[in-house]
């Protein structure tokens, strides 16, 4: 990754950002490479790692431990990246928006397993973790799209409008 995972230092840091409202987003760092590609060694691997079906998990697994709330959660993955970028009818259960949102499931432990990713690179840095929890339905325009890590019909979605 760039920049790359450094010593425990710079974790407690970002933690200390998170829990005094430093940081305006969370996102994930998608980036789905092959391992036959990231297992080459640095300089000729690529950056990044398989991140946007692991956030949340990793993430709720944090709010389980203390590490920040539910509601920093949200405002970190959800009300904030769209107030930022001014993206219309997101980010809020809101009467008029998007019917785009999460169930999840606090107390509902799952393990990544590689078996399990949706992702091309079929491979995961978490692979073998077990979190605590989970989303367990992912909607999307009113349409169940994820439901208990199984991704349901055809991919949809319309363009974002920014105002």
């Amino acid at each position: 990754m760039n920049p790359p995972i450094r010593d425990k230092s710079h974790y407690d840091r970002l933690w200390y950002g998170v829990r005094h409202n430093f940081n305006d987003t969370i996102g994930s760092d998608h980036a789905p490479h092959l391992k036959v590609n990231k297992d080459k060694e640095y300089p000729n691997s690529p950056s990044g790692m398989p991140g946007v079906q692991t956030l949340m998990p990793v993430m709720l697994n944090h709010v389980n431990e203390g590490k920040l709330s539910l509601t920093q959660l949200i405002n970190l993955v959800c009300e904030n990246p769209v107030k930022i970028f001014g993206i219309q009818n997101k980010g809020f259960i809101k009467e008029g928006y998007d019917a785009d949102f999460t169930i999840i499931d606090m107390n509902k432990t799952i393990e990544i397993k590689n078996e399990n990713i949706e992702s091309k690179c079929a491979w995961s840095p978490f692979n073998g973790y077990k979190f605590k929890g989970t989303p367990t339905h992912t909607i999307i325009a009113g349409n169940i799209k994820m439901q208990d890590g199984k991704i349901l019909g055809d991919p949809e979605g319309t363009p974002l409008k920014f105002s």
